[in-house]
């Protein structure tokens, strides 16, 4: 397995390289180094220190998801050890439209947190797209300072939620073959994590989470926003977190021609 930072690397110089495709009359491409400059220059402006970049991106540079772990100037009680996190995908392939999230990352391992409730921005690569992007970037990142509290908060319940050997095995049967929220080589990883894992070995709810959210780090660029959305929803399912409601906005990815 190649070296996590080298990964990341090599995902950016892919999305950074890649031929942006010519616009139409149905189809307006927004650049990746466009999307990746507007949004460090937005949180320089209101005063947020990047902390880590991680991009995923297929071979070709088409499909691109990125998070930016973020630290914010303005004092909060912050006791799980969590950065703000900003992300967001595109594509050129019309496989995905744009859409930006809000969530927050572990500072010791940049496993994600993101809730389903948390997505800022969806647009289709239509009309004058590329205008839109300084507003809504915005907007994300004011929804990344709103919410952070409650994340917090959500932490607070995972850790203290307790599980046995037993409870685990049974969440991760109903991950796997009910759910379809993991790939056998993520079931694999997460088996890994739960006795080799430097940070999470407690019994408890929020160590299985981040045991498995460390195996979504190489999923696909189109799947990555949308599979931690998934877990972090299911879990607050299993705690007990979610209340009856509509089902939120899906951000999979799908075809827009």
């Amino acid at each position: 397995m190649i070296d996590e930072q080298v990964y990341y690397d090599r995902a950016l110089s892919n999305a950074l390289n890649a031929s942006i495709p010519a616009r139409t009359e149905t189809y307006s491409p927004v650049g990746n180094g466009a999307i990746i400059d507007a949004i460090k220059e937005k949180l320089r402006l209101t005063e947020m220190k990047v902390l880590k970049t991680r991009i995923h991106s297929n071979i070709f540079g088409t499909r691109v998801t990125g998070f930016f772990d973020v630290e914010d100037i303005r004092p909060r009680e912050n006791p799980h050890g969590l950065n703000m996190m900003l992300g967001f995908r595109n594509s050129y392939d019309k496989s995905m439209s744009i859409a930006f999230v809000a969530g927050a990352s572990v500072w010791i391992c940049s496993n994600g947190l993101i809730s389903g409730d948390l997505i800022s921005y969806r647009r289709k690569h239509t009309g004058e797209v590329a205008t839109e992007l300084g507003e809504k970037i915005d907007i994300g990142i004011e929804r990344m300072r709103s919410d952070f509290g409650r994340l917090n908060m959500e932490v607070d319940i995972l850790k203290d939620f307790s599980l046995t050997r037993r409870q685990k095995s049974e969440i991760l049967g109903v991950m796997y073959f009910e759910k379809n929220l993991m790939t056998s080589t993520q079931l694999t990883i997460v088996k890994r994590e739960l006795t080799e894992s430097k940070h999470f070995k407690e019994d408890n709810a929020w160590s299985l989470y981040n045991n498995i959210t460390e195996s979504l780090k190489r999923s696909h660029p189109a799947d990555v926003i949308q599979s931690h959305i998934k877990v972090h929803d299911f879990f607050k399912d299993v705690t007990g977190m979610n209340e009856p409601t509509p089902e939120t906005e899906d951000v999979q990815p799908e075809n827009q021609s």
